[in-house]
């Protein structure tokens, strides 16, 4: 798991803006961003027995999926029944408090009532201190070190953001993804 959030943790800073200094801090560093997708589909055929679901997505690319059991309610989904997808990814990065330390993640999930069509929502939200080892403004990098020990260099956004730290400086980086999927009646 640790791994795996390491290279996420990677993906999405180098994906949003974030960055860091050897200045003195000027400013309160206080990054948030966001990314949205959604996406609709259409349902074209359903295997129960096998917990098969094959849809259609708008741009005509279609798909078949396996079912897991913790979906319930499959049998309540029809041919031509719209599936909605949303996708959240957020990261929030902002000093850490004197001797704060977070290594933590949080998940929560929901799912559709009995008898309703299917529908899930997931959250899964970790929140991580790190050390900034090195700043690198010629090549807009930051050096970080994980609380696991992990170091891991990432690409920096925002240059205005070296302004706001220095290194021996500890943030706390936030990240959530978020999945909502649900079944609609055709339309």
């Amino acid at each position: 798991m640790k791994k795996t959030f390491g290279m996420l943790l990677a993906l999405v800073l180098s994906l949003n803006v974030w960055g860091c200094s050897t200045a003195p801090p000027k400013q309160e560093l206080d990054v948030a961003r966001a990314n949205v997708v959604s996406a609709t589909a259409t349902v074209e055929k359903i295997d129960l027995k096998k917990r098969l679901v094959t849809i259609r997505g708008t741009e005509g690319n279609a798909m078949t999926i396996h079912v897991g059991e913790e979906v319930v309610n499959l049998s309540q989904v029809r041919v031509g029944d719209k599936i909605e997808v949303d996708y959240v990814q957020s990261l929030a990065v902002r000093m850490a408090k004197p001797g704060e330390v977070r290594n933590e993640t949080a998940e929560m999930m929901t799912r559709a009532k009995p008898g309703s069509k299917p529908g899930v929502a997931e959250l899964i939200e970790t929140t991580v201190t790190a050390i900034i080892l090195g700043l690198d403004r010629v090549n807009e990098t930051a050096t970080l070190k994980l609380p696991d020990g992990e170091i891991m260099v990432v690409k920096v956004q925002d240059p205005a953001n070296f302004d706001k730290v220095k290194v021996g400086d500890t943030i706390v980086i936030t990240y959530t993804e978020a999945v909502a999927i649900s079944v609609r009646g055709k339309n």
